[in-house]
């Protein structure tokens, strides 16, 4: 396993400038337009990125059809893509929490608890989608992921922020606010614990379910 992970960590560092690239991107456009959502946004949207970044080094160096002729566990072949992908997200958390708090230092006008809160929301949903896409990847491969991604989840944001912002739903908006504003004054300890004990099993079934399908996957 420790082999197995060493091997995605090298296949992974030829992607670590591009990430970092982007990380610098998104902080400079949270601290320039006043937006911490630039925070949730970049570990989300880093963290999806993920099973196919991995699973697509393995492609372009052949390791994906060596590892299916070496005498190795295939559920450990499963289970450090999922670990390294756990790894990284929870390292770009660990980042984007310490440039909230940042932020926040900066623009007292915002509160630090309530961004760390929507940031740790963000996380949840990251640590959900990246589950989901993993078992995608190792379902479809790389490039149909790829698609699906694009199908699944970049159509939905888009299509929500036209909607929101040419107001085609009257009203959406405001209930959206209201939402929040609700969440905001109620107790969010527990929820938010459930929440993430939801989003692990998930991710935990995703890696059964992946586990399955490459059992079954021939060279």
């Amino acid at each position: 396993m420790k082999a197995m992970l060493y091997a995605d960590w090298l296949n992974f560092r030829q992607s670590i400038r591009s990430m970092m690239f982007i990380l610098v991107v998104f902080a400079f456009a949270a601290f320039a337009w006043s937006g911490p959502m630039f925070f949730i946004m970049t570990v989300a949207m880093l963290s999806i990125m993920l099973p196919a970044t991995l699973c697509g080094s393995d492609q372009a160096y052949g390791w994906d059809k060596l590892s299916l002729s070496l005498p190795i566990l295939r559920h450990e072949v499963v289970r450090s893509k999922y670990l390294m992908g756990l790894l990284i997200n929870l390292t770009l958390f660990a980042l984007a929490v310490a440039m909230t708090m940042a932020y926040s230092l900066v623009d007292p006008s915002t509160s630090m608890i309530e961004n760390i809160l929507s940031l740790f929301g963000g996380e949840l949903i990251s640590l959900l989608l990246m589950g989901l896409m993993f078992a995608v990847t190792f379902k479809f491969g790389v490039e149909k992921s790829r698609y699906i991604l694009i199908a699944v989840v970049w159509i939905p944001i888009l299509a929500m922020a036209g909607i929101v912002k040419f107001d085609i739903i009257p009203g959406i908006v405001d209930m959206f606010e209201q939402g929040f504003s609700r969440l905001e004054t109620a107790p969010i300890g527990l929820p938010m614990a459930a929440a993430l004990v939801v989003c692990l099993t998930v991710y935990a079934a995703c890696y059964r379910i992946s586990v399955r399908t490459y059992q079954k996957k021939e060279l």
